[in-house]
């Protein structure tokens, strides 16, 4: 089944769903964030569409706001569909399909751990990647990135990063070769004194 006949069927059962028109790229359907789960059920039951594949799901930062993004496929129909739900950057939040596809666990997980979405009904919604304690969605266009975590640096010379960040990552370098130096010029001082023959009283 072709994409323009399943966005039919689809704005048949939901008027809200929309499918803009793709200039380049895969074209998808974007679904009310309130029927997500409704609506990815029927795209898997539905004899005649039997998306029984989840291949991903993926968080996305637009800039105005977030995108989980469903790509299905049918191993029955060999058809493929995306489906994508918008979010607002404040409380960005959409119901679990972990439900209808269990492998959907790890890749919320994912999606929370970078963007601070919250996928109601997970059974284990926590970070995946970042450690418990990390601060902050770092797949966000506007997240800062911490110059250490707990002390330990997170960023290094050759990484490309903006202004600041490379300014700061200098001052640091700055800093250690010149406690280096000191450390080195100490030691010189204190093993060129200990070769040297006590004098006579």
């Amino acid at each position: 089944m072709d994409f323009n006949t399943i966005v039919e069927r689809l704005i048949a059962k939901w008027p809200e769903v929309e499918a803009p028109k793709i200039e380049n790229g895969d074209p998808f359907a974007v679904i009310p964030a309130k029927n997500t789960v409704e609506i990815l059920r029927y795209l898997k039951n539905d004899p005649d569409l039997s998306f029984d594949s989840l291949m991903s799901i993926a968080g996305a930062d637009s800039g105005r706001e977030l995108w989980v993004v469903y790509p299905l496929h049918s191993f029955k129909h060999f058809h493929r569909f995306m489906v994508k739900v918008v979010l607002p950057r404040v409380n960005p939040e959409v119901e679990s399909v972990s439900g209808l596809w269990q492998m959907a666990d790890f890749f919320e997980r994912e999606a929370y751990d970078l963007y601070g979405i919250h996928f109601k009904g997970h059974p284990d919604l926590r970070r995946i990647m970042n450690p418990p304690d990390w601060e902050g969605w770092p797949g966000r266009k506007d997240y800062e990135y911490p110059m250490d975590y707990q002390g330990i640096p997170t960023v290094r010379a050759d990484q490309f990063f903006d202004d600041r960040i490379s300014k700061e990552v200098g001052e640091r370098e700055a800093k250690e070769k010149e406690l280096v130096a000191k450390i080195e010029a100490e030691v010189k001082a204190k093993l060129a004194t200990a070769g040297k023959p006590e004098e006579k009283k």
